[in-house]
């Protein structure tokens, strides 16, 4: 699967139209380039943005989707987590509480059903409990 960026803008289509500069071709880039990418953004604009799951330390991931990043950014965020889906999720969901912004990564969708299961009782636990 090969997702398309547009670099150019509305503005630059029009410009080109007009015999102004000829506007760039779109890139082409893989899933997990783009995912990468984005991942990257995020974590370059705030500081509150960390990285963990299976493998994604200093292997990149699986996939490679979190490729290099463990490189950038270092081992206090990008870390690798155990094999242990509803685990990473919970904890997930405890850094958002305190304000961070968790970015997880498991391997397969297969797995995400624990931690989907997980993260409904935590969210009915909190959204019942008493204020205080």
């Amino acid at each position: 699967m090969t997702l398309t960026t547009d670099a150019a803008g509305p503005a630059d289509a029009a410009a080109s139209v007009a015999g102004g500069p000829a506007v760039a071709e779109p890139e082409t880039l893989s899933m997990a380039a783009a995912l990468n990418s984005a991942i990257r953004d995020a974590m370059a604009d705030d500081p509150t943005v960390v990285l963990f799951g299976e493998d994604v330390g200093p292997l990149g991931g699986v996939f490679r989707v979190t490729d290099g990043l463990y490189a950038e950014f270092g081992e206090t965020r990008v870390s690798d987590s155990p094999l242990a889906e509803s685990g990473i999720v919970g904890t997930a969901i405890g850094m958002a509480m305190y304000g961070m912004r968790p970015v997880v990564e498991m391997q397969f969708d297969a797995f995400s059903y624990p931690a989907f299961s997980r993260s409904c009782r935590t969210w009915r636990r909190c959204a019942t409990a008493p204020a205080g």
